[in-house]
């Protein structure tokens, strides 16, 4: 008992150091940051039938570049108009800080502390929208490999179409 509990530790170890690195994008990629099956369930699937896993592969880079070019199309219209509210929003400090009644040092505090607010929103949209643009970068590389896989396998590539899934 106690040899196959340690032949299924460095089982395990060793499955669990076949996988690749996890890919920006991967809520449901099954490749890794290389654009190569990601664990070994994957790697296994991708060995005994790759036209398939090929296949997949090209539906979810087609799902994930839709989802990604729509996140960043209102991840850039969020940033857009939060930088043109910015006027809006020192005119509410300034409102509040005068609701209020502070006046001299309290009242610039105030508003340079709403400012500085503002400025942090539109530093993390800026952030989220860099992680975007990465992650989307991704799926175009991706999807370009996957399109070479299917031609090593003889295939065409397929325009993406939601409504088709492969089979």
């Amino acid at each position: 008992m106690r040899y196959l509990s340690q032949i299924c530790s460095v089982a395990l170890i060793f499955m669990l150091g076949a996988c690749g690195e996890p890919a920006p994008a991967a809520w449901t990629a099954n490749l890794d940051i290389n654009c190569k099956p990601q664990d070994p369930l994957d790697k296994t699937y991708a060995a005994l039938s790759p036209e398939k896993f090929w296949r997949e592969q090209e539906y979810d880079m087609g799902n994930l570049l839709k989802a990604g070019q729509k996140n960043l199309e209102m991840s850039t219209k969020v940033l857009e108009d939060s930088v043109s509210q910015k006027g809006e929003y020192l005119q509410l400090a300034q409102k509040a800080a005068d609701d209020l009644g502070l006046s001299g040092t309290a009242r610039r505090d105030h508003i340079r502390d709403n400012i500085d607010r503002y400025n942090k929103e539109v530093d993390a949209i800026k952030q989220r929208l860099d992680a975007q643009e990465k992650a989307l970068s991704w799926v175009r590389k991706c999807t370009n490999a996957v399109h070479q896989e299917l031609r090593k396998l003889n295939l065409t590539p397929i325009e993406y179409d939601p409504e088709k899934r492969p089979m």
